[in-house]
């Protein structure tokens, strides 16, 4: 699973503002993957198609909407990314994040 970005920076948002990006990714592994669980804090909201499936070649989105209401100067956010695939070198379900930044005024 490759990210076209996996770091995205917001910029400065003033408090209360609600902002949001989309993160797109493409299957780049030669099995399909299936996206468990997609999470973050309580001031990320999140959109996924849970229990997607996506064959090698193919893309999808994962949406944050950030809310900087209970949030003031530089944050970092991470959201974590569980597939149901299993890691063949571990024996564990694989686990990615991506992350976003701002930095929040008055």
């Amino acid at each position: 699973m490759a990210f076209d970005k996996e770091l995205h920076d917001f910029g400065r948002v003033k408090k209360g503002d609600k902002v949001e990006y989309t993160y797109k990714f493409t299957n780049k592994g030669t099995e399909d993957i299936i996206l468990e669980l997609v999470s973050g804090c309580e001031c990320s909201k999140i959109t996924y198609d849970e229990g997607a499936k996506y064959k090698p070649g193919e893309s999808g989105e994962i949406k944050v909407v950030f809310n900087s209401e209970d949030e003031f100067g530089k944050v970092e956010k991470t959201l974590d990314i569980l597939l149901e695939n299993i890691n063949p070198k571990t024996g564990y379900q694989y686990i990615l994040d991506v992350k976003y930044k701002a930095n929040v005024y008055e």
